[in-house]
């Protein structure tokens, strides 16, 4: 028995609505949602849905006097996208939900290898090379016109504690999917854990920290610094070394010594020591050597560092997300990028060259 619940219609089991989407959020309906119709047309919503719409939003049954049941029914015998399942169009070459071609682009591809010869008679080139590569390049192909690369939106990515969908993380990712995302399939379908990342090569601290994760910047940093300490020791005894004059008669020591005449022993003292022999060598050549290796692993793993992050962040979110229409802006607020850490760190990396200049002379005192 139907109730009438204010002005709509509670869902009845005559009809399964399992599959269809919300007009209203977008989410797919489960056996266990709170599903109500528009008495209408026949639209289903999330009863939370509904009431946050406070009526129903499918104008275009509503203009047509059509009903929702009548159009689902005719659309079930259409093709379906094999990456989302969305319905198609029998002449449609891509999804126009998730970008992936569909049957009749591969199949338009076959007819396009046909080739006609000197005779008139059709004859098929090469197998269809052309249309088996574009099949087996599928899914991996990027669709550059949607924000999900073309992938499936509703692919499960991440481990078995921690997962999310390429929907979920396109909007945790927010700028720049079309970098992340395929980055992040290659780490789950094939195991790809390496992928060069230039600016987290060059800046490793600036990039983590645009991307909301404070805390990997702050131990990047704070080991950067300690890694480079004996080449910025080196580098201030080479400074305070050279007698080329930078503005008049001062020198950069004299200039230096000017301004803080307290530091002058000390200065006498850096420039005493023989940096170039001894342990000091040893300990600079074994910090040259760190410094290579933390470029190779920034630059070669901070893209998984990341993938690994926005999973593990997600899956927080849904979890403490109750209202599941909220979940994508909820996703978008968590993620995307950050100016305001962004300039904290650049800040940050200067404060850092003080106290790299101030523990070279607490070295030397």
């Amino acid at each position: 028995m139907i109730k009438v619940y204010w002005h709509i219609k509670e869902a009845t089991g005559l009809f399964d609505y399992t599959g269809s989407e919300c007009k209203s959020c977008g989410e797919k309906f489960t056996a266990e949602d709170d599903i109500v119709v528009c008495p209408e047309c026949g639209t289903p919503y999330h009863r939370e849905c509904w009431k946050r719409e406070g009526e129903c939003i499918n104008t275009e049954l509503h203009e047509s006097g059509k009903s929702w049941k009548e159009l689902n029914e005719k659309t079930s015998e259409m093709p379906k996208c094999k990456g989302c399942g969305n319905t198609l169009r029998d002449d449609q070459l891509f999804c126009d939900k998730c970008g992936a071609p569909t049957d009749a682009f591969f199949s338009n591809g076959k007819k396009a290898g046909e080739a006609h010869n000197s005779q008139g008679a059709y004859r098929q080139v090469s197998e269809n090379t052309a249309s088996t590569a574009t099949e087996n390049m599928y899914p991996f192909m990027i669709n550059f016109s949607d924000p999900l690369c073309g992938f499936n939106p509703e692919e499960e990515l991440g481990t078995e504690e921690d997962s999310a969908t390429v929907r979920e993380l396109g909007d945790f990712v927010g700028s720049n999917t079309h970098y992340y995302l395929p980055k992040f399939r290659n780490i789950k379908k094939l195991g790809l854990k390496f992928s060069i990342n230039i600016p987290a090569m060059i800046f490793p601290e600036l990039y983590f920290a645009y991307r909301k994760m404070p805390l990997i910047a702050i131990a990047v940093l704070i080991l950067r610094t300690l890694i480079e300490f004996p080449s910025e020791l080196a580098s201030y005894q080479m400074i305070f070394a050279d007698s080329q004059p930078i503005m008049g008669d001062f020198t950069y020591r004299t200039m230096f010594e000017s301004m803080f005449p307290y530091l002058a022993e000390p200065i006498e003292r850096l420039l005493a020591l023989d940096l170039k022999r001894g342990a000091f060598a040893t300990v600079d050549n074994i910090a040259y050597i760190l410094t290579l290796a933390r470029i190779f692993i920034t630059a070669s793993f901070s893209n998984f560092i990341y993938y690994r992050h926005a999973v593990k962040k997600v899956t927080e979110v849904k979890k403490n997300t109750a209202d599941k229409s909220r979940l994508s802006y909820s996703l978008k607020e968590s993620g995307g990028t950050s100016a305001a850490l962004l300039i904290t760190f650049i800040v940050l990396l200067f404060a850092m060259d003080f106290v790299s200049m101030a523990g070279v002379f607490f070295v030397v005192s």
